[in-house]
């Protein structure tokens, strides 16, 4: 079977290996981030009109931290929306996978929004008629070395592919590949990556194709790989 490396962090990792086993290809997880909750007391919402989460852990820490369901929910992207619909949460609204898509789905409604976010964002929800307020819930640790089965793997030919979800994780993922003595192999990978971002982070490192999703999902992000035959 055709290896892939996954670089994604929990609970996300076991969600895409289980994804790629069922098209037919072998998952090697080396999650290079690990997502910590950022201690805090209960959340307030009181004072706000909707919440905003630009990811699935921002809904896990919101859920953790408050037992309200009752504002409006708007989240990135279809996975995170359903996730928060999973927690209970009673009106959710998706946008296209983005921050971009996020701040137009919220212009212009007049609100107060708490956005849960990590210590690291993608950027700013910039809305119109909106007064964003941002709540720093959990951070991503990263990790200072490939896990030893991977570098194995990729050293003895068993990967054909390395997915990338985010530009901070493609930017690990090409340190330690160096640190490691992998890079003279990067021309036997390719890359999947989440977007153009995500590609641009892996600039100069030689892999042998970048492919980049169409949508910045994770169904999107697998639709690059080619299907197997008898899958």
């Amino acid at each position: 079977m055709t290896g892939v490396l996954v670089t994604r962090p929990e609970p996300g990792a076991a969600e895409t290996a289980s994804s790629l086993t069922a098209r037919g290809y072998r998952p090697l997880l080396a999650p290079l981030l690990t997502i910590e909750p950022i201690p805090g007391p209960p959340i307030d919402l009181s004072g706000f009109d909707a919440v905003a989460v630009t990811s699935a852990n921002g809904v896990r820490a919101l859920a953790a931290r408050s037992d309200d369901r009752t504002l409006p929910l708007y989240a990135v992207g279809d996975r995170t929306a359903a996730l928060a619909g999973d927690l209970g949460f009673r009106e959710v609204h998706a946008a296209q996978g983005d921050i971009t898509s996020l701040s137009r789905l919220l212009s212009g409604k007049g609100q107060r929004v708490l956005h849960v976010a990590g210590a690291d964002v993608a950027g700013e929800l910039a809305a119109a008629e909106i007064v964003v307020t941002r709540l720093t819930a959990y951070h991503a640790v990263a990790a200072t070395a490939l896990p030893e089965p991977a570098v194995t793997a990729l050293r003895d030919g068993q990967v054909a592919y390395v997915a990338l979800f985010s530009p901070r994780t493609a930017g690990l993922f090409v340190r330690l590949a160096h640190k490691a003595g992998l890079s003279p192999l990067a021309g036997g990978w390719t890359a999947l990556c989440l977007s153009a971002a995500v590609a641009g982070a892996t600039d100069g490192f030689g892999f042998a194709e970048t492919r980049v999703a169409a949508r910045p999902d994770a169904a999107s992000l697998l639709a690059l790989l080619p299907a197997v035959k008898g899958s």
